[in-house]
């Protein structure tokens, strides 16, 4: 019979599990304290806290929640990374602290949205452009072809402009001829 601190345990973790956009699963065996709250810094600014939790309720968890596939990953002192909202941002900070850590976490693996990605897929998903740049890259795209359209006319505009002016300067000099003579 599972007591009264799992159970609310396992909900918790569902709720995380639930609203993550992606999920890192590291052994965190011989990170100090202190290395542990900045990992857990480098990763909150991205919307993404890092939990360590029991191996148990973890895999109760996600199966409640219809995560399959994580059993190889949870084993012994594991941390979770779980990353509430642009996944790419969350991947950059925990790839960034891992560089630069003297003792890092070991990444095991973990989920992307749904898919499953090895520990090797954490620097691809690093490299990726972040959502706001590649809307602004598309915006980019989009907007570029009317900035253009909108120079040709603005030039259109100022060439008639100029002819009309010339225009009404040789129609001035003619209308001033045409009274001395």
């Amino acid at each position: 019979m599972p007591n009264k601190q799992n159970l609310a345990a396992v909900e918790e973790l569902k709720a995380k599990l639930s609203r993550s956009q992606i999920l890192l699963i590291g052994e965190y065996r011989g990170l100090t304290v202190a290395e542990m709250a900045e990992l857990r810094n480098a990763v909150r600014k991205t919307n993404a806290e890092v939990i360590v939790t029991k191996n148990t309720l973890t895999k109760i968890a996600a199966n409640e929640v219809g995560i399959t596939g994580l059993d190889e990953f949870l084993g012994g002192p594991v941390a979770l990374t779980l990353g509430y909202g642009d996944p790419v941002a969350t991947a950059k900070a925990l790839n960034d602290y891992l560089k630069g850590a003297k003792k890092a976490l070991t990444l095991r693996g973990g989920l992307l949205g749904v898919d499953r990605i090895a520990a090797a897929d954490l620097d691809r998903v690093a490299s990726t452009p972040s959502r706001e740049q590649s809307i602004a890259k598309i915006m980019g795209g989009v907007n570029t072809p009317a900035s253009r359209i909108v120079g040709a006319l603005n030039g259109v505009m100022r060439n008639i402009a100029y002819i009309l002016g010339q225009h009404a300067a040789g129609q001035g000099k003619q209308g001033a001829a045409a009274t001395e003579a």
